[in-house]
């Protein structure tokens, strides 16, 4: 990611987790969960790592990192942003989300990222009905059935790192907006919801690897680097208002925190 000013490099299995509230749904704070295998994995310190759990039969495992926002009845904010990623009955699958109210029921929109390897291929245009339940529990039903657990680490592998995002993204190559920084980067922009709100991105910045989420809040777009192994080293947040998305011909210019081209 095109960054302006000093990267901070941090050990992936830190994680920091601060309790918030919102009007409408508590922000989920970490209880004492038990881990049946030894923890190896976490999102990072700027974003909650949750361990998916399906409610019904089948096999299956995975992981959700998930940026909480502002979002309440009446707005267009998302109350939270997700990338999840993992394996259904032997299928891998991995996706980018944001759930947002219409009324007082908090809808989910989800997209499979497609065409690196993975099984699944599928899209949710608001089909998902997503519930924040007391401290430690997101439960999304309608075209899933799953429940996820917040935890700070658990044992999980990821899956390689995506380079094309699949049909139901726009998809954006990035460089620096400058022209004289090395690096490149993916930028995969939901459609379903409200449009050019969430993303997953990921690439280098002097040859050190980056993922993260970002989406947007009252105050403009933030984001959050996916910090675990596997997605990078680099580990920043930026806050609310840090990033501004203008967009041009072909894309969007990204100034602010980054300096980034999206094409």
């Amino acid at each position: 990611m095109f960054r302006v000013g000093i990267k901070s490099l941090t050990v992936a299995g830190i994680a920091t987790l601060t309790a918030a509230t919102s009007v409408m749904a508590q922000v989920p704070t970490l209880n004492n969960l038990r881990l049946v295998q030894a923890p190896s994995f976490s999102c990072g310190q700027h974003l909650r790592t949750y361990i998916v759990k399906p409610l019904d039969n089948r096999q299956g495992f995975g992981i959700r990192c998930v940026k909480f926002s502002e979002g309440r009845p009446g707005t267009a904010i998302p109350r939270l942003a997700w990338y999840g990623e993992g394996n259904w009955g032997g299928a891998t699958y991995r996706h980018a989300g944001q759930a947002i109210y219409r009324g007082s029921t908090l809808v989910g929109f989800a997209s499979d990222i497609h065409g690196n390897g993975e099984d699944i291929n599928n899209n949710f245009p608001g089909n998902l009905r997503v519930q924040v339940i007391g401290g430690s529990t997101i439960r999304v039903t309608g075209a899933w059935n799953e429940e996820w657990k917040l935890v700070n680490t658990t044992n999980y592998k990821p899956l390689s790192r995506p380079r094309t995002c699949g049909g139901y993204f726009d998809e954006y190559q990035v460089s620096d907006l400058g022209g004289s920084r090395q690096g490149e980067g993916l930028r995969c922009v939901l459609r379903v919801g409200p449009k050019n709100t969430t993303w997953f991105g990921n690439g280098n910045w002097g040859g050190t690897t980056y993922s993260h989420i970002g989406t947007r809040s009252f105050n403009g777009y933030g984001a959050g680097d996916i910090c675990g192994n596997g997605f990078g080293p680099i580990c920043n947040t930026f806050g609310w208002g840090s990033l501004n998305l203008t967009q041009v011909p072909g894309g969007f210019d990204v100034t602010g925190a980054w300096s980034e081209k999206w094409r």
